[in-house]
């Protein structure tokens, strides 16, 4: 009896990922032990050493039961390790072994894991040399002994750090560094996404942190009766801020660096999905750093001008004006970089996609914050026509710093957002046709039109319902209307607004005539397949006729 060769091979790939799998699970799991454990084994050995009977981890059962522990681990660990490193190793004689996706993903978590560690003990170590150097005291590090910390945290920077680049000497060991193909490829760049975004999240926090010193002691001095001394630790602050910085910095630009090499000999890295991904993502980030916090500034500002302050010191101040400098900074550079990318290589219909999905979570951010701030503004408009008359107290005010500053920040997010992605798709080119029938614009249009419904549904019956209940003799009780005939009515505006929206692009469609230039396309397509399939058909039966 003959075996059919598809299925044959079919279930050999299938064994083969199997085995994969499982040698890589207990490389990945006996690697992330044994590091684990000997990052512990390191912390009690050097405190033990420079600490001596004064150790601050505790008794000397403390000290046994870790060292037995950690050893214990290791002894299983290792030799588990090197077993199936070596049966992998052997394994690398296939390209099909060498260039799986399997594999890069791996090898790219461990060597995530190991630059985390590595990235913690290096943030460690210059926070404390910071502190240090700014005249904090060694008491308020909680340590034993600084020298045998100092040795614990080289040691491991040492150890986690040459395990990444050994990592990383594996995959360029493979040959296809650079330009994998299929997964392998997307594995590398998410790792390098994850990368190069975490670097920038923790440069962008340790600015920020350090800016604030500054700040705060310029307010500090402006308003003593708020502020103390005592009550600013600025030199931690200004320690955990420079650790921050050097630490994201440097992991941020040796990922791009990384990154623009690769571009550099293959152009078409540049219009991937991922690494488009990975500008917007970093653009949306700093956007959000420098919006969010100038919405809570302006509220703040507000509220002390019309007399009701928010009762938040004025050192407080320090925290979004720094966060609203570094994000606008990391904002435009990263969107000049979009630009420029775009411009240089083009899109690809993947990053074009990315482009869309950026441009509509925007839209619909910016739409929230804008719809809750005339939400606010015109319940206290209604409240204070019919109800409670024109003086102001601190909850109207409240009501009107909240409804302004989130107005001031969501309507222009929202507007250029909108105006932007609805020129796009205006017109008849192909790329406003690939814009209207795109999954994101679809996607944002139809759920905003279904969170618009659902306002009316639930809050315009409430406001029937109470008013038929009324007109039946009973006006009195309950909470106040306003809050759902403005919910309501903002949100039935927005509703209309994007069905208006939706109707033009399915008449724009229409009026192209797509369906039908689709369907007559798609019919000759399968005529042309299925006389090719006949062929086949015809020809494998002659072949049967004969055996």
């Amino acid at each position: 009896m003959s075996v059919n060769p598809a299925v044959e091979t079919t279930q050999s790939n299938r064994l083969a990922l199997i085995r994969r799998f499982y040698l890589y699970a207990v490389v990945v799991a006996s690697l992330w032990v044994m590091l684990a454990t000997f990052d512990d084994l390191t912390r009690v050995l050097t405190d033990a050493v420079w600490a001596g009977t004064g150790l601050r981890v505790g008794d000397a059962s403390y000290l046994r039961d870790t060292i037995a522990r950690s050893v214990g681990a290791l002894l299983v660990a290792t030799p588990l390790f090197l077993v199936h490193w070596y049966f992998v190793r052997r394994a690398l004689e296939l390209d099909a072994e060498r260039l799986s996706a399997l594999r890069k993903l791996a090898l790219y978590f461990l060597t995530l894991f190991a630059l985390v560690m590595a990235g913690m003990h290096l943030y460690q170590w210059l926070y404390q040399a910071s502190a240090l150097l700014l005249g904090e005291s060694l008491s308020g590090f909680g340590i034993a002994s600084l020298p045998g910390h100092w040795l614990y945290r080289a040691v491991m920077l040492l150890v986690s750090g040459g395990l990444g680049w050994f990592l990383l000497a594996q995959l360029h060991a493979d040959g296809d560094a650079g330009h994998e193909s299929g997964r392998a490829g997307t594995m590398r760049r998410l790792f390098q996404t994850i990368v190069g975004l975490s670097g920038f999240g923790v440069a962008l926090v340790g600015g920020a942190n350090l800016l604030q010193v500054p700040l705060r002691l310029a307010l500090e001095r402006g308003d003593s009766s708020q502020l103390t001394v005592g009550d600013f630790a600025w030199a931690q602050m200004a320690a955990a801020g420079i650790a921050s910085l050097l630490v994201g910095l440097l992991i941020w630009r040796i990922n791009w660096r990384a990154w623009d090499r690769l571009i550099a000999a293959r152009s078409e890295e540049a219009a991937t999905a991922l690494r488009r991904f990975y500008l917007y993502a970093a653009t949306l980030i700093a956007a959000a750093t420098a919006v969010t916090p100038a919405a809570l500034l302006l509220n703040d500002i507000l509220r002390r001008l019309l007399g009701y302050p928010s009762g938040s010191p004025l050192d407080a101040l320090a925290t979004p004006v720094s966060l609203i400098v570094l994000g606008v900074i990391a904002w435009r550079w990263h969107w000049g970089q979009v630009q420029a990318e775009a411009a240089r290589y083009g899109d690809s219909p993947e990053s074009a996609n990315v482009r869309r999905l950026y441009y509509y979570l925007v839209a619909a951010i910016g739409l929230v914050l804008l719809w809750i701030g005339l939400v606010d503004l015109l319940r206290l408009l209604l409240d204070t026509l019919f109800v409670g008359g024109w003086a102001l107290d601190e909850f109207r005010a409240g009501q009107a710093t909240n409804g302004l500053s989130l107005l001031a920040v969501g309507a222009p997010v929202w507007v250029i957002h909108w105006r932007t992605v609805q020129r796009a798709a205006e017109g008849e080119a192909a790329t406003a046709r690939a814009e209207r029938r795109s999954g994101p614009r679809r996607a944002y249009l139809y759920g905003v039109a279904l969170a618009g419904a659902l306002l009316i549904l639930f809050d315009l019956g409430s406001v029937l319902y109470r008013l038929i209940l009324g007109l039946l003799g009973e006006w009195g009780g309950g909470a106040p209307i306003w809050d759902s005939i403005a919910r309501s009515g903002i949100g039935a505006v927005f509703w209309a607004l994007h069905l208006l929206a939706i109707r033009t692009d399915n008449r724009l469609a229409g009026d192209e005539g797509e369906p039908a230039v689709d369907v007559a396309q798609r019919r000759a397509a399968l005529e042309e397949r299925i006389d090719q399939l006949e062929a086949a058909l015809a020809a494998a039966c002659a072949e049967l006729a004969e055996l």
